[in-house]
């Protein structure tokens, strides 16, 4: 085999291998959630599976007593869940992601088979024989054990199937005897072994019509990969998804089925001279298709989970396919699949933390949960029952989604409820912005994630590619990680090529026209991924003499593009709530800030909760000195100002304002979801404009929760700053906005270019976040 056949081969076989894996212990964690009351109330998939492991097991040694002479009843509970247990073990440790204590998978399978096989009697459920036997044999080859389950699947010829109820499981079994032969190396062999000897049974047979034949066809297809012939295998394949659509039945097992051989089909397409666009068509699918069934499975894709890790794995398979494809389709393909890898399940945390939620959420976050619960259907349900199910449900989350959207906020409606990206609506919202968004994700085969990055631009183009964030960021982030808490501010940020960086992390058609932004700044929108999260973007570097980018652009972020829901935030306008929490409440250096609002202070050095107009023309203080009492209801507030101390991470994340008795000292994001936000809000605090997007965590933090609220604008540090700089930062900031019809965005650049010179820490630790 050549390098790129093994690669395509092996990426099938193993997210075909995952897939089917990962169905079977769905199908068994839908039985534990129905019928264990405790089980049902967990929302950490994690501890699921592992309740599920923990039940099946006890299953499996239930022997109750029998009056005498009569038959041990309890056989098939028995078998059931030795096997249930097993498939639950062999997905988790496929993933490598093992669960605690875990036995010897096979031997499951194989006490499984025991309590089908009395010693003194016919076999008791050839049905689930096959199908356990079916299981072991992959079970084996996924271990690594393939010759030991070619050996098994070889025992099994015709009569074994022949009047067990799951004949059809014959085609699963033909796909295993020729996915060892290839990872044995003896893909020549694959022909000889199936394709001749089993032909006459696959098309002259009632077997013609299983919808599992394609299973025979598709294993066939990839012995010809292996063996050079792409065009044959593309034919073969092409055959073989042709005959699934036309015989499955209404059979779970069948989206998975259809998923793996699509986004083959795909793959072999691509490789084939003439086959792009047919690539493109089948990528567009294959992604629909696991989105159904993510949705079906319930699967948050951000999550530490094994079912969220298959995703992101699938997930990365495709993005990888249509950054090597061709064309416009294949770039909106790259967005769509990155975005959806990214789309949060916000309400699932936020459930998790429940504690640090108002009372009013915790009922929104429960309905949102229950809303996604599928109740499971009698396994004899066909295929207008699970298709009135799916719509029924699709009804109500939709219905749901525009609740929220319509009585709290478009991006709660987005974080709780994500739906499939309209790019059409998306590029729309984007309007006469660049947008830039970033994945890290990983594939089939690779230990590491890929990078990808997507350009949109004003005229509607799309661009999509897979890049290397390169070896400066890897040092960047090193030691930006690397400090302990209290540190001195390191001015210089480590001193990283800041060019390098831009070079690196910018694609180039965006830097070709940055540098053409000379007399007009690009307005530009960041959605950061993983380490770019840590990064100060202002201070990249964008051509060899030194221009910086926040000189050539307008720089915002956003936690997930898809919550750019609206046109670029609007002018600040007041009336504004300040308040600056100083040193003597151990809080901050406030003085310059205290001056640029006009601000008094009282004896011991306080400057309480104050309400300003930008024009200076009043002041006074607000009736509740808590800025959560300012905020519990619907103000005509524009803007506010804090400068307090910060810190912490998720929904825990807060500011410390003594005066926050209800919240100890804290306004926390958990509590902040809760409050009306003004559209502009300036957050002058270490930490708390850090937005982690990572790739298994939701980018949960005070600025999330303000945009939630109403915020349109959220202008924060992503990291500790110093005092000094940073309250002169801050009140050159204040200057600005009380001038006319200036943005947030704008005026930190403003303020940022009046600082360029000084060191970065200075300066460029500040982000606007916009919604």
């Amino acid at each position: 085999m050549t390098h790129a056949f093994d690669c395509t081969v092996r990426r099938a076989l193993a997210r075909d291998t995952m897939l089917g894996l990962a169905h079977d212990a769905e199908q068994a964690m839908i039985i534990v959630r129905k019928d264990d009351r405790i089980a049902g109330l967990l929302d950490n998939e994690q501890e699921l599976l592992q309740t599920a492991v923990e039940r099946y097991l006890a299953q499996s040694t239930t022997c109750r007593q029998w009056p005498t002479g009569e038959v041990d009843h309890d056989w098939s509970f028995r078998s059931s869940g030795n096997a249930n247990a097993a498939s639950i073990l062999r997905f988790c440790d496929y993933l490598g992601e093992p669960l605690p204590s875990t036995p010897a998978i096979e031997e499951l399978y194989e006490a499984a088979l025991a309590e089908l096989r009395p010693t003194d009697g016919p076999m008791r459920d050839p049905s689930a024989e096959v199908t356990i036997t079916y299981r072991l044999v992959r079970s084996l080859r996924a271990a690594g054990r393939a010759a030991e389950a070619l050996a098994l699947s070889a025992t099994l010829d015709r009569e074994f199937f022949n009047g067990s109820g799951a004949e059809t499981r014959a085609g699963d079994v033909d796909f295993e005897t020729g996915a060892c032969l290839l990872e044995l190396g003896q893909a020549r062999q694959v022909h000889s072994a199936l394709g001749e000897l089993t032909q006459t049974y696959w098309e002259s047979t009632e077997a013609r019509h299983y919808s599992t034949r394609h299973r025979h066809g598709f294993i066939l297809a990839l012995a010809d990969q292996a063996t050079d012939h792409t065009q044959g295998a593309v034919t073969r394949m092409a055959q073989a998804l042709e005959h699934l659509v036309e015989y499955r039945v209404a059979d779970t097992r069948h989206d998975v089925y259809e998923l793996s051989l699509t986004l083959t089909l795909a793959e072999l397409s691509a490789l084939s001279a003439d086959g792009n666009e047919r690539a493109v068509v089948l990528a567009e699918r294959a992604l629909g298709i696991a989105e159904r069934v993510r949705g079906r499975w319930g699967v948050i894709s951000r999550a530490r989970t094994p079912l969220s890790t298959a995703f992101r794995r699938v997930y990365g398979d495709v993005a990888l396919l249509a950054s090597r494809l061709r064309g416009p389709g294949a770039a909106e393909i790259g967005l769509r699949v990155c975005l959806a890898a990214k789309q949060t399940g916000l309400a699932v945390q936020m459930r998790a933390e429940a504690s640090l939620l108002p009372t009013q959420l915790q009922g929104l976050v429960d309905e949102v949960l229950r809303a996604e619960q599928i109740k499971p259907l009698d396994p004899s349900a066909d295929a207008d029952a699970i298709r009135r199910q799916r719509d029924e449900q699709k009804q109500r989350l939709a219905e749901l989604h525009r609740r929220i959207e319509k009585r709290v906020n478009p991006i709660l409606a987005e974080l709780t409820l994500p739906t499939p990206t309209n790019l059409t609506a998306l590029l729309r919202a984007i309007g006469d912005r660049h947008a830039l968004d970033f994945a890290a994700l990983p594939d089939t085969l690779a230990k590491e994630a890929n990078w990808f990055r997507t350009l949109t631009t004003p005229d509607g183009g799309v661009f999509f590619e897979p890049f290397d964030p390169g070896d400066e960021l890897v040092r960047y982030v090193d030691g930006r990680r690397g400090r302990n808490p209290g540190d001195e501010v390191d001015l210089h940020l480590g001193a990283p090529d800041w060019h390098r960086l831009g070079v690196d992390i910018l694609p180039g058609e965006l830097r070709r026209r940055l540098a053409a932004a000379v007399d007009k700044p690009l307005e530009l929108v960041v959605s950061a991924h993983r380490e770019l999260c840590l990064l100060p973007w202002a201070a990249l570097v964008v051509d060899a003499t030194g221009t910086r980018l926040v000189s050539r652009a307008v720089l915002t972020q956003t936690p997930v593009l898809t919550c750019l829901s609206d046109s670029p935030p609007p002018p600040v306008s007041g009336p504004a709530l300040v308040r600056l929490v100083s040193r003597a409440e151990q809080g901050a250096s406030i003085e310059q800030e205290r001056l640029a609002w006009g601000l008094g202070k009282t004896k011991d050095g306080r400057v309480p909760l104050s309400r300003r107009t930008l024009d200076g023309q009043t002041l006074d203080l607000h009736h509740s000195p808590r800025i959560s009492a300012a905020l519990r209801t619907r103000t005509d507030y524009g803007l506010i100002h804090i400068t307090a101390h910060g810190g912490g991470h998720g929904l825990e994340q807060h500011l410390k304002l003594p005066e926050e008795i209800d919240t100890a000292g804290r306004l926390s994001a958990g509590y902040a979801l809760a409050l009306h936000w003004p559209e502009s809000t300036l957050m002058v605090s270490c930490q708390v404009g850090a937005v982690t997007n990572a790739e298994d965590t939701e980018p949960v933090g005070l600025v999330v929760a303000v945009l939630t609220g109403g915020g349109r604008c959220v202008a924060a540090a992503i990291e500790e700053v110093a005092n000094l700089p940073t309250g002169r930062m801050a009140a050159r900031l204040v200057e600005l906005i009380r001038r006319p019809e200036v943005r947030l965005d704008h005026a930190l650049r403003l303020a940022q270019l009046s600082f360029i010179h000084e060191p970065v820490a200075n300066w460029a630790l500040f982000n606007a976040y916009v919604r």
